[in-house]
């Protein structure tokens, strides 16, 4: 690591940082304060998720398509592109907030490495695409590469644990008093927050449920269908909130503007 990646890792130590603190003072920030740090990371999941979409659409229209086209002149307005990425970004950003007030000491040390991890991974996808990629391309696909590694590693380890790791006894339960009496709200002022944040600790209590109660269930065709689904659900929430985290840590240090232009030639 050089002094130039210094400043991108503690920009990304940031969201790890605000993440924390949002955690720390849920039951005492009220809906305005949580409007605010929903906007905020909205704006970074935005701005990452830009750049990836802008580059897909300029790499698509240069080699795919006509410039002369009608097709061409419709795909190549951005508005309908970036606000689909907006309405995105407002869900993956709702879905950290809510998820990681149920987070303990082992979650805030696995996204503090992985903070590192992808600070250490960056300069050297940068290093290994060069003379690879077009330098217009090779920064935002190194980035992308980064992201998703910290995707998959996340989700890993978040399904390990969920196996592997018994954090509530639920065995012999059924999923209708796992819901009831099994999952624990997190202690969140905004009432808007709050109700997000039952539904996310219902699911993970009835995933965790659901890996414990899956075999057993067999003989009951209902609650060992529900265990299926439930197990899915929550792998998949899994999967989306390692996406989300890894996608605000890459919006820290993401530039969209330079995959604004098409062309000179060509572009709006």
């Amino acid at each position: 690591m050089t002094y130039s990646d210094i400043p991108r890792l503690l920009t990304m130590t940031v969201v790890w940082l605000l993440m924390l603190t949002w955690q720390l003072n849920a039951y005492r920030s009220n809906c305005t304060a949580t409007l605010a740090l929903f906007v905020l990371f909205t704006v970074l999941l935005f701005v990452s998720g830009a750049e990836i979409a802008l580059c897909r659409r300029r790499t698509f229209l240069h080699e795919c398509i006509e410039p002369k086209s009608l097709l061409f002149r419709w795909l190549r307005r951005r508005q309908l592109l970036l606000a689909f990425e907006l309405l995105k970004s407002a869900g993956l950003a709702l879905l950290l907030l809510v998820s990681v007030l149920g987070f303990n000491a082992r979650h805030w040390s696995l996204l503090f490495a992985d903070v590192l991890l992808v600070g250490l991974l960056l300069p050297r996808f940068y290093l290994a695409l060069n003379d690879q990629l077009r330098d217009q391309y090779r920064f935002t696909t190194a980035r992308r590469w980064a992201m998703w590694v910290s995707t998959l590693l996340l989700w890993l380890e978040s399904m390990m644990v969920l196996v592997f790791t018994v954090s509530q006894d639920y065995d012999g339960l059924r999923w209708q008093e796992v819901i009831t009496y099994g999952a624990t709200d997190p202690d969140v002022l905004c009432s808007t927050v709050a109700s997000f944040a039952g539904l996310a600790a219902a699911v993970e209590a009835l995933g965790q449920w659901s890996v414990q109660n899956l075999m057993r269930s067999l003989q009951d065709l209902p609650q060992a269908l529900m265990a299926a689904i439930s197990f899915m659900v929550s792998a998949s929430l899994q999967l989306v909130l390692a996406y989300a985290y890894s996608r605000a840590l890459i919006g820290a240090v993401a530039r969209p503007w330079t995959m604004w232009q098409l062309n000179p030639r060509t572009d709006d």
